[in-house]
């Protein structure tokens, strides 16, 4: 689990490195009226991280809940919308980018973030990490590992698309 939580790290930082270098104005322009600025994209991902860094469980009150068969359908949609970059509707309020955040706040905000969910997994030991500990806003509650595999994924996603869109906008 820490070499994923590791890795998620790697690329977060080379995705933040990469954007960093772009033109601003490339960062904050939009390729269309109803897709995201690279900057925007940056922050969704910066508020995804944010929620699951805050929403772990007491591992005493949350491991109670189990995945029911429709929990873990869900969970395996989750996985496909993000292997195969499937555009969806932002899942849950929270995660709705507002665009008015400069790159060095979400670099400190998402360093943060990332800070919080290593230290958490790192505390965690083999049993508890296989608990249900996390709320996902779709596929319910799931556990440490299944979390950072979405967390990855989701990353990976973004990543592209950020890459699309700078090749949309003349990169």
């Amino acid at each position: 689990m820490i070499a994923r939580v590791e890795r998620i790290d790697s690329k977060r930082r080379a995705l933040l490195e990469r954007v960093a270098g772009m033109e601003p104005d490339r960062i904050t322009r939009r390729p269309a009226p109803d897709r995201w600025s690279i900057r925007e994209i940056v922050e969704h991902l910066v508020l995804a991280e944010r929620d699951i860094a805050n929403d772990f469980r007491d591992l005493e009150t949350f491991a109670a809940a189990r995945p029911s068969l429709k929990d873990r359908i869900l969970y395996r949609a989750v996985l496909f919308v993000l292997r195969f970059r499937i555009r969806v509707k932002v899942p849950a309020p929270t995660l709705e980018p507002t665009g008015d955040r400069d790159l060095d706040e979400l670099r400190a905000t998402w360093d943060d973030n990332h800070a919080r969910l290593h230290d958490v997994v790192t505390k965690l030991d083999r049993s508890a990490s296989r608990r249900a500990i996390f709320l996902h806003p779709v596929a319910g509650p799931i556990d440490v590992p299944q979390m950072l595999r979405i967390l990855e994924l989701h990353l990976d996603g973004h990543t592209k698309q950020i890459e699309q869109v700078h090749r949309e906008l003349g990169g």
